[in-house]
This record gives C-alpha cells, structure tokens and sequence, in this order.
C-alpha cells in the first residue's frame, strides 16, 4: 500500500497494488485521514478479486473546507487523468458523479447484492431489522421474498433472522456485538463490522457476511459467493478472504499485508 499524493489540491489516493489499473472512491471532507482510506482500498482490492479482476482497490480523500469542493475536485480530476493509470472512481461523500468526469464509475446499489446474500446465508428468514437511514427500499426487496422488515427502536440488540447494517464505518463494534439479536449480520457499507466485533459475533455463534462480497459483487454473485464460503470452518468472511487470496496469488508475487476486516 502506498500514498500518492497530488500537487494541485490538497488530496491523495491510496494504491494497494502497483502496475495495474484500479477502481475506489474518492471523499471530500476538511480532513480525510490516510488510514481509513487505506482500508477502503484494501477492501475493493478484495472486491475485484472475488470478481477475477486483476485489478488494485484505490482510495482517494481530499481535504478542504466544504465551498472549496468544487474547484479541489477538478483539479483533483485533471491531475489524476494526466497519471494514466486507469485509475477510476465511484463518488463518496462530500463528491458528485457529474464533477468526477472522465474518473467516473458507478457505485451502484447496495441493497439488491445485501437482500441476495442474506438470503443465501438463510434462504428460510421471514423477519429483518436495519440499522441504517432509510430501510423503506429495503423493505421493499424483502417483501418480495416474504420477509419483514421489524420496526425497533435498537436494532442491533432486536430479535430477528437478519440485520443489515449501513450506518458507517465501525457501525458495529465489540461492545455492540455482545448484545445483538440477530441470526446473520448484513452490511450494506464497506468496514461496518470492527475485527473484535466479528471475533464476538463468531464465539456467539452469530453469522457475519463479508462487506466486501455483499456490496462489490453484483447480486447474483454475491449470493454465489456466499453460498460457497458459508459453511467455511472459520466463518464466511475468512472463507470469502481464502477466496480472494487465492486469485490475487495467481498473479501476485506476494499477497497485500492484512486483510479488510
């Protein structure tokens, strides 16, 4: 993993594999910190793998203040083109699709792929909770498959077959882990289960699907991919891992150092 900063904006993008092209997303805040942009790097690298793509997971932030948004941008666009290295974006927060130009990429919706692999995780839930903005769309794909969507004031610790989880980064945490009610834990946004939260949700026998398969695959192979790591003796997300380790050895000298989890 390396940073490669700009010269034209106050921005950088983060590049997990060298020498090939490579897909991320782009943020814009006052302060975007490296760290995590590493790790939404390494996660898309592990998503384009799953997918056998011989490509590197990519992760831009700019930092400026919100009314410089718009002139950063585009300096931050017709730098990055000049680089020719294929590098393309999906627009998080703080970026429109229209001001990433050329750069573009669509990020897609998330919630068709988390509906498909939570029902390949648990082809019999008829009940859902979600902690995320607004579960009215969601609802809406569940009921097709005869599942409710619950309503819950806490729905982290509510009783029900699936949670889908999108409200950020970390949505998920150890403590919270300890009191989930949940079967099978769902992310709709990539990093929401921390590390010592997936170690709790396993020692409590609770299913965690890999945020990387569950929003980088399109659905129906997200629910592929699921129904072949599931039964994994460690857990889908080291199954799903293994899987991705394993294309990225095919062509790799060495595997990236720490996975997305």
């Amino acid at each position: 993993m390396r940073i490669r900063k700009l010269t034209s904006t106050n921005a950088f993008v983060a590049v997990d594999l060298d020498g090939v092209a490579g897909r991320g997303v782009v943020r814009l805040a006052p302060k975007i910190l490296q760290g995590g942009a590493k790790n939404l790097a390494r996660s898309m690298t592990y998503s384009l793998a799953c997918l056998g793509r011989r490509e590197a997971g990519v992760s831009a932030g700019i930092s400026v203040a919100p009314e410089d948004g718009e002139a950063a941008v585009a300096a931050f666009v017709d730098e990055v083109a000049g680089w020719d290295d294929g590098y393309r974006f999906e627009a998080g927060k703080g970026v429109t699709p229209t001001g990433l130009g050329s750069l573009a990429v669509d990020a897609g919706d998330p919630l068709p792929g988390a509906v498909a692999a939570a029902l390949a995780a648990c082809p019999g839930a008829s009940t859902a909770v979600a902690d995320i903005g607004d579960p009215s769309p969601l609802a809406g794909l569940l009921a097709d498959h005869g599942v409710e969507v619950l309503e819950a004031d806490r729905p982290l610790t509510a009783a029900a077959d699936l949670l889908f989880v999108g409200a950020g980064v970390g949505a998920v945490d150890h403590d919270g882990a300890d009191g989930l009610g949940a079967k099978v834990v769902v992310p709709t946004v990539r990093l929401a289960v921390t590390t010592r939260a997936l170690a709790t949700c396993s020692r409590r026998g609770i299913v965690v699907l890999p945020d990387f398969v569950v929003v980088g695959l399109p659905a129906d192979e997200a629910a592929i991919v699921v129904a072949e790591v599931l039964d994994h003796p460690e857990g889908p997300v080291l199954g799903a891992c293994e899987r991705a380790e394993a294309f990225l050895g095919s062509w790799q000298d060495e595997l990236p150092f720490g996975r997305p989890i």
